[in-house]
């Protein structure tokens, strides 16, 4: 069972959600919030498992409760539900560390699934801002090339298809909308998957990054330990020598 919180300043949003998600059998709305505020409180109390979180309110917006609720709570994972589609509310929602980001004129099964992706760690974003979405230039997919990014789509092109053509053996029999519900939800997960890749391996990185600043800052600080032995064996040795040669003349 997947519990979830909303978070939404409007009462009509909390009731047409409800009515969303309360017939799916494995989903569980434990509570709803009206603001980052709120929403905050809430998780302390509930610990839901998916806080489906609002942009624009009052008192503290969405952004800045996930940013809250992300650094303080390691098990909620946190979807965007929002009209915003532009880039600068996606940069900020994704370094905030939602796992994802969905329109609010989704479909009830189409919310179902991205709460059941990003309950289970994966990335999700609308399909209609994927090619909107222009990932930071940290990421490591921002060095490639257009060639590059060609061969990327066509790749995940060439899996998707096979991954269709392995769910039905026949496509023939397949009504035209069938089909094109089926890409358009393999598509969503195949693009989903590799983001998801990617942010490990990226995160993979930094942490090695980090490791590395430290370790330079460990053989900084040995030489300069290793300096200081130098001088007070050096020291040792002159004072020794001076010793011997004292007694020798008298």
């Amino acid at each position: 069972m997947i519990n979830i919180l909303i978070v939404d300043d409007r009462t009509f949003v909390h009731k047409t959600l409800k009515t969303y998600l309360e017939s799916e059998p494995d989903l569980n709305i434990v509570g709803f919030a009206n603001n980052g505020k709120e929403a905050i409180e809430r998780v302390a109390a509930l610990n839901p498992d998916v806080v489906l979180m609002d942009i624009e309110m009052p008192i503290m917006d969405g952004l800045s409760a996930t940013q809250i609720i992300v650094q303080h709570y390691t098990h909620p994972k946190i979807l965007i539900l929002t009209i915003q589609n532009n880039q600068e509310h996606l940069d900020r929602a994704f370094k905030a560390g939602a796992k994802g980001y969905w329109l609010k004129n989704t479909t009830a099964k189409e919310l179902a699934n991205a709460v059941r992706y990003v309950h289970k760690g994966y990335f999700q974003l609308a399909l209609e801002l994927i090619d909107k979405y222009q990932p930071p230039t940290s990421q490591l997919d921002s060095q490639l090339t257009d060639k590059q990014e060609l061969d990327k789509k066509l790749d995940i092109l060439d899996t998707v298809l096979a991954k269709v053509e392995g769910k039905f053996s026949n496509l023939q029999e397949l009504t035209p909308k069938k089909l094109n519900q089926t890409i358009e939800n393999t598509v969503k997960q195949e693009i989903n998957l590799r983001k998801e890749r990617d942010a490990n391996l990226q995160y993979k990185i930094d942490r090695l990054q980090q490791k590395l600043k430290r370790l330079e800052k460990n053989l900084s600080l040995l030489a300069k330990i290793q300096l200081v032995c130098n001088l007070i064996l050096f020291i040792a040795v002159g004072y020794c020598c001076y010793v011997i040669l004292t007694n020798l003349v008298f």
